[in-house]
């Protein structure tokens, strides 16, 4: 028979760590916009702010070399037909910042509520970890910092010149603003052509496609459940591109609702921030949409160093000052993320929609208060 734990802080010990590895769990299999991005370790006594690296890339060579200078023997110094290449790295800078919530647990809760809420409060808080990781992801990929969104999208500095990301507009035949979106316009709905846009708009600014699952390059397009929706409806879509029930089990195979115009549409919740719209404030929301390329954006690794989310358990029954007899207990997760993590501005583009589709504020996970 296996060991049995009887010291106090055994139990709680040992909860932790299964918790952890549930969350660890959770956050491989169901983060989506996270894993669009590149993963850094961030090691530790390193400072407060987080610097992302980069590797520029080299201009293309064209002009030809004499060809006498390999055989002469003449040293690389004087060499005149040598290149000199060098490569040059540079960094962007974003602050480090510290994610939590915590989770009370009375004992007179756990011993009598019926059914037990432990399993699904733990289930449910430890979702609210991802999803809060996958909102922040997103915040990031369409406005350039973590706590919050806005019109404006990400502005980096790129070889020297600051590089704002591109955008799309409706079905991109046209360049508007957020102000004037109207979802009564056809065009400024979402439509294949959008993609289209997106990704000539790219790949003129040779911004590299992402692997699949499958090992097929394409842009991943985080899109919502509102806006899937209204692309369904569309009959370019519907030709080319809309997935039957064949799914593959990967993560973004199954929420992948087709690929089209060399971009795969992926449906993920928590793109649908939904804000008013101004033309119509009475029906129309508008959604801000990421395609991504390889190198777009930037994370700190939640394998190792201080990336790694932690989840820790306090249970009822340990007396302190604050609580004399021992009746609460509390439940917490943590995880350090950059406020920030654009690298590459020419490889990302937010496709800006408006949409009919109203969503969903019943739950509070759904709800959104910042504008």
């Amino acid at each position: 028979m296996a060991l049995m734990t009887s010291s106090g802080a055994g139990p709680a010990a040992l909860l932790r760590n299964y918790w952890k590895q549930q969350l660890l769990g959770i956050l491989k299999n169901e983060l989506m916009a996270a894993d669009l991005c590149d993963t850094q370790v961030i090691a530790a006594n390193s400072g407060k702010v987080i610097e992302f690296h980069r590797i520029n890339t080299f201009q293309k060579q064209t002009v030809g070399v004499t060809e006498s200078l390999a055989w002469l023997g003449v040293g690389p110094t004087t060499m005149g037909d040598m290149k000199a290449s060098t490569f040059t790295v540079d960094s962007v800078v974003y602050t480090l910042e510290l994610l939590t919530n915590d989770l009370s647990l009375t004992e007179m809760a756990i011993m009598t509520a019926e059914p037990n809420p432990v399993p699904t409060l733990t289930e449910r808080f430890l979702y609210n970890a991802k999803d809060t990781i996958d909102q922040r992801i997103i915040n990031i990929m369409v406005t350039g910092t973590g706590s919050t969104q806005s019109s404006t999208v990400p502005i980096v500095t790129y070889f020297g010149s600051s590089v704002s990301v591109g955008q799309v507009w409706g079905d991109g035949s046209q360049t508007l603003t957020e102000a004037t979106l109207d979802a009564d316009n056809p065009s400024h709905r979402i439509a294949a052509e959008t993609f289209n846009t997106a990704y000539t708009n790219l790949r003129s600014a040779s911004a590299k496609p992402r692997k699949g699952g499958s090992g097929r390059k394409a842009y991943d397009c985080l899109i919502s459940p509102e806006v899937a929706g209204d692309l369904r409806t569309d009959a370019t879509f519907q030709d080319i591109a809309l997935k039957g029930d064949q799914r593959g089990e990967d993560k973004f195979e199954n929420a992948m609702i087709g690929e089209v115009f060399g971009v795969r549409a992926i449906e993920d919740e928590n793109v649908s921030v939904g804000f008013i719209g101004t033309v119509d404030s009475t029906n129309d929301q508008i959604i801000r949409c990421p395609v991504v390329g390889e190198g777009y954006c930037a994370r700190i690794s939640h394998a190792k160093g201080i990336g790694v989310p932690s989840v820790n358990f306090i249970p009822p029954g340990q007396p302190d000052k604050a609580d004399p007899y021992g009746l609460i207990g509390i439940m917490t997760w943590k995880v350090y993320q950059a406020n920030g993590g654009v690298l590459n501005p020419l490889a990302g583009q937010i496709i800006k929609v408006a949409t009919t589709r109203s969503k969903n504020t019943s739950q509070t996970e759904d709800k959104v208060t910042w504008g």
